[in-house]
């Protein structure tokens, strides 16, 4: 069975105007024409009237009732008078109502009709009559006065009409102007119907509502699917979307977006910035609660007008559980990176040993590397048990050694399987660590020893973690800002992680700080072991 193809919304549109236009200009025009045809009967009747009014009080008519023959000088009066008014007759009878005058000479001598004869009987009491009859000459209206002599007494009456037939006439000319100026109307909507519909279309780029609907349920289901978080803005400012990922991100799941300002729920989002120049910013780092994010900004134009922009951002710390396993592979990796460059070196040192058959060495130098290795492995099995802590520390001491810097763990460090917060712990040594590298591999000026220590201890209810170094120390004028978005002397794109570092900490009621000397920096947290949350 082949449905029924649904309408478009132009014929929609255009079929709802002629509708409306058509019942419109048919209530208006049944009013005109009513109000016309009640007139015009109204009109007519009172020109009746006023007519036999002006015969019945004619000198010549009272003079005519005392001649032999009334109807010799009444005939040709009342002809004159029918003729110049376009009335269809003018009648003066006598008491007997005995017509006197008529159009048809014959009638005259005759009774009038008997259809009237009720008004006739009243008119011949005295009163004014008027009425819609049908008479010798068919339907007419009509009106009738009566005759007074000189002594005001009664002697006849009037009666003067116009044929309806004729009355329609002119009425039907003044509908058909009016019916026409209707057609006119309904012509001129018809075409700002079909100008307005395809402007419309246009508008809403030539779709249909079943179409846009379905676009938007399926841009809504789109959005709300991936693992990116989206928002947009219109040129005001204001939100008009926001998936579940930003809403998460956010820590506003069960919020409302509409109408609100994206100052008011992310005052750094940078959006209204893009708004007022217009220039793209791709790949920018930026802290929303606790959580890093590189956005990306761009504004929204239609047909060359800026009507909005549009940032989205994505986790760079917790994305999914695959990510933290990904993480883990990586700090892996790079120590088997570091590991095998400086084993390398050691092979490539064996290998010109062997040649020039220096055997004592070689058998040394495999001694000394199998017991430095099996110190570090014993060490960490018997301190460190949890294997992401291992890799970041093992991939750090290689890193270390690249540089030229000595990097140590304390001998009565400690971290228990599993380990406390262990995604902060991961952080905070990833991060410390290699600002340290960074800060000491810049000091090349400084005679000191190029140094970094690790320190991990458990006090009764806490965690406590120090990473010291030998560097430059931080700039003083930095002082506690240290801790704020984007403050760095590293150039564009960084000071994040100690704010980042810093948020983590606080969230799970730890301590966080920083003491810095020309002689170098420490960092410490103090993390509570009871309430915190232990990621695996």
């Amino acid at each position: 069975m082949k449905l029924k193809k649904p309408l478009t919304l132009r014929l929609k549109i255009n079929l709802l105007v002629f509708l409306n236009i058509t019942f419109v200009l048919f209530l208006v025009l049944s009013a005109f024409i009513y109000i016309i045809v009640e007139r015009k009967f109204s009109e007519t009747s009172d020109h009746a009237l006023f007519l036999a009014r002006t015969v019945a009080t004619l000198p010549q008519v009272d003079e005519a009732f005392q001649a032999p023959d009334p109807s010799a000088i009444i005939q040709p009066l009342a002809e004159r008078f029918r003729q110049n008014t376009q009335a269809e007759f003018v009648v003066v009878a006598n008491m007997n109502l005995i017509r006197y005058s008529h159009p048809n000479p014959e009638e005259i001598g005759k009774p009038l009709d008997g259809e009237d004869s009720f008004n006739d009987k009243n008119v011949l009491q005295g009163q004014e009559i008027r009425a819609t009859a049908v008479g010798s000459l068919g339907l007419t209206v009509r009106a009738k006065t009566p005759i007074y002599d000189s002594n005001h007494r009664q002697i006849g009456l009037v009666s003067v009409g116009f044929l309806a037939q004729d009355i329609w006439k002119q009425i039907y000319e003044v509908v058909i102007k009016i019916a026409g100026i209707g057609i006119g109307a309904l012509i001129f909507g018809l075409v700002g119907a079909y100008l307005l519909s395809g402007h419309i279309k246009r508008q809403i780029f030539n779709m249909e509502p079943s179409e846009i609907a379905y676009i938007s349920q399926e841009q809504s289901a789109i959005l709300d699917s991936i693992r990116e978080g989206i928002i947009a803005v219109n040129s005001e400012g204001e939100i008009t979307t926001c998936n579940m990922e930003a809403k998460k991100i956010l820590g506003m799941e069960k919020m409302d977006f509409k109408g609100k300002t994206i100052t008011s729920i992310l005052p750094t989002s940078r959006l209204m910035e893009v708004l007022q120049n217009g220039v793209i910013q791709r790949d920018e780092p930026m802290i929303i609660g606790n959580t890093l994010v590189i956005t990306n900004r761009v504004p929204v134009y239609v047909q060359g007008k800026e009507i909005g922009a549009v940032a989205s951002f994505r986790d760079k710390l917790q994305l999914d559980k695959i990510d933290r396993h990904l993480a883990d592979i990586g700090q892996f990796v790079d120590s088997l990176r570091s590991q095998r460059h400086e084993f390398m070196n050691k092979l490539h040192l064996i290998s010109g040993l062997i040649k020039l058959k220096e055997y004592d060495m070689v058998n040394e130098l495999i001694g000394q590397v199998n017991e430095e290795q099996q110190g570090v492995m014993k060490y960490f099995l018997s301190r460190i048990h949890d294997p992401a802590v291992v890799g970041v520390l093992v991939g750090k001491m290689h890193r270390a050694k690249e540089l030229n810097i000595q990097l140590t763990v304390d001998s009565e460090s400690v971290i228990l399987d599993p380990c406390p917060h262990r995604e902060i712990v991961i952080t905070l040594l990833g991060n410390a660590i290699e600002n340290a590298l960074e800060a000491i591999s810049r000091n090349n000026s400084s005679t000191a020893p190029r140094k970094i220590e690790v320190i991990l201890s458990y006090e009764p209810d806490r965690l406590s973690i120090s990473v010291q170094d030998t560097g430059p120390g931080i700039d003083p004028r930095l002082g506690d800002d240290i801790f704020r978005d984007g403050v760095t002397t590293k150039g564009d794109g960084r000071g994040f992680g100690l704010a980042l570092l810093s948020r983590l900490v606080s969230n799970v009621r730890g301590d966080l700080s920083i003491v810095s000397t020309p002689a170098g920096a420490t960092l410490k947290a103090d993390l509570p072991i009871q309430g915190g949350e232990n990621d695996d």
